[in-house]
């Protein structure tokens, strides 16, 4: 797969002007009005201060508030006891039109907000007037209240997707979360990923009375266990999640973008969305931010249902932890690219004097080109992929693996690929090289890195072959 540049699609200037307080702090719900437009909902928090409210955006893809806010509106039907209530994904069935929003419950332990237990409610959305009512309760952890207050354990659920998985002629809602067992004395331990589902027909039909009908929790291959309060089996085991995942069901798998840390995401699938998850990938990572509540978006049609393209959006705080005066909305483009044809891409040396940069994205500002080659935009036979990397603010390198290298490293796109054996097609050698005294990367298609003799500029090894026009 190919992951694209961080994107920023509100910007916290954007957000300031519109009021966008404490927003987005879920997972996006996104709706295609058609034409290009489109309604996207999450929580927020106007002037800082309980309540939250589900605040409803208008404007496109690239620009999810550039129409203004269309709702900000209080959960209705919330019961006593719980200090936030917020909504975030939705599903929209396409024959009733019926709205349905994954609602975040949060009751506190006690005097201190930040120690709570969460439950996953459904709501009901007026499309008119955006107006959110609480059905009811469909998750709640296996670990009781009581037993997670003696510890005060924090049990965060997120506000996980709807994922619409089909199993022989049944369509199902899958939600995902990392649910929670606790002890007598209090000790909470959490899965990897836990799932509960309920069919799809039963659940628009107990909405439309104003229900949430009944849902399970797979444990021990089956799916026997309520999903209020019952067991659950851990279907990701030593995989765990910094937090709830972004789910979407296409083109036959379920695909899953998690935060391992809240600087680096991951993605993987699974054909039937429960066993064989595949390895987790790296998509970015951000070692001086902090990243949080991802969102799979397709790229046309149904947002919900995305192709061999989409877009993963999330929140993100400019700092190390969350400061909501710093938070914008960001946008990444993932492209699968097993079975798609290749084009050639290039790939620049750019220098501003004291610092290189070697892309296949756009110009950096300031920046002037010293050399230029080409890669491939998708794998193909005898070619590994090149990702661009960064270490600090300026030291911006190449590597041959999705890691790049360490957590300490920031992961900034894929850059293409690159032929590991010379190819029939005029070629060149690609040479990693080093200025140690600035720390500075930069690549070269001389072994001597262009500075024979200069014990301050070192080659890190072949990179592999790039094309040349």
């Amino acid at each position: 797969m190919a992951v694209g540049p961080a994107q920023e699609v509100v910007s916290s200037a954007e957000r300031d002007r519109l009021g966008l307080d404490v927003w987005p702090d879920t997972a996006l719900g996104v709706l295609n009005d058609g034409s290009g437009k489109y309604r996207f909902f999450s929580t927020g928090t106007p002037g800082s201060r309980a309540p939250q409210k589900v605040i409803t955006t208008s404007g496109t893809l690239n620009a999810p508030a550039s129409g203004g806010i269309t709702s900000s509106q209080q959960v209705t039907g919330v019961p006593s006891g719980f200090d936030y209530a917020g909504g975030g994904p939705v599903y929209r069935d396409a024959n009733s039109g019926l709205v349905l929003q994954m609602l975040h419950l949060e009751r506190p332990y006690g005097s201190d907000p930040s120690k709570f237990y969460t439950e996953l409610d459904l709501g009901r959305v007026d499309p008119a007037t955006g107006k959110v009512t609480r059905l009811g309760a469909i998750v709640r952890p296996h670990a009781v209240f009581a037993d997670a207050q003696k510890t005060q354990t924090t049990i965060d659920l997120g506000a996980p997707s709807f994922s619409v998985t089909k199993v022989g002629s049944t369509s199902y809602l899958y939600v995902y979360f990392a649910d929670a067992s606790a002890d007598t004395s209090g000790h909470v331990s959490f899965s990897g990923l836990s799932v509960a589902r309920a069919s799809l027909s039963s659940v628009l039909a107990a909405a439309k009375q104003g229900k949430v009908g009944s849902w399970n929790k797979y444990s021990d291959g089956e799916w026997t266990q309520p999903a209020l309060g019952g067991a659950s089996a851990d279907i990701n085991a030593g995989r765990p999640m910094a937090w709830a995942p972004g789910t979407a069901r296409g083109d036959g798998r379920t695909i899953m973008v998690a935060g391992v840390s809240p600087h680096e995401m991951v993605l993987s699938t699974s054909v039937d969305g429960v066993s064989g998850w595949s390895a987790r990938h790296p998509l970015w990572r951000d070692p001086d931010m902090f990243d949080a509540y991802p969102t799979v978006v397709a790229d046309s049609g149904t947002p919900g249902n995305p192709g061999t393209t989409f877009f993963v959006y999330y929140t993100q705080w400019q700092s190390p932890s969350p400061d909501w005066s710093k938070a914008r909305l960001m946008r990444r483009t993932v492209r699968c690219t097993q079975g798609t044809s290749g084009t050639d891409v290039a790939l620049v040396r750019y220098s501003n004097g004291s610092h290189h940069q070697v892309t296949t994205g756009p110009a950096p500002t300031g920046y002037h080109e010293e050399g230029r080659w080409y890669l491939r935009s998708a794998q193909e036979s005898g070619t590994v992929p090149l990702y661009g990397c960064r270490n600090g603010q300026d030291d911006q390198f190449l590597y041959k693996e999705a890691d790049c290298g360490g957590s300490q490293f920031a992961i900034v796109q894929t850059e293409g690929w690159i032929y590991t054996a010379r190819p029939s097609n005029p070629s060149v050698p690609l040479y990693r090289c080093h200025i140690t005294g600035v720390g500075d990367h930069f690549v070269s298609t001389q072994p001597d890195c262009e500075a024979p003799g200069n014990a301050n500029v070192v080659q890190e090894g072949l990179l592999g072959y790039a094309l040349t026009h």
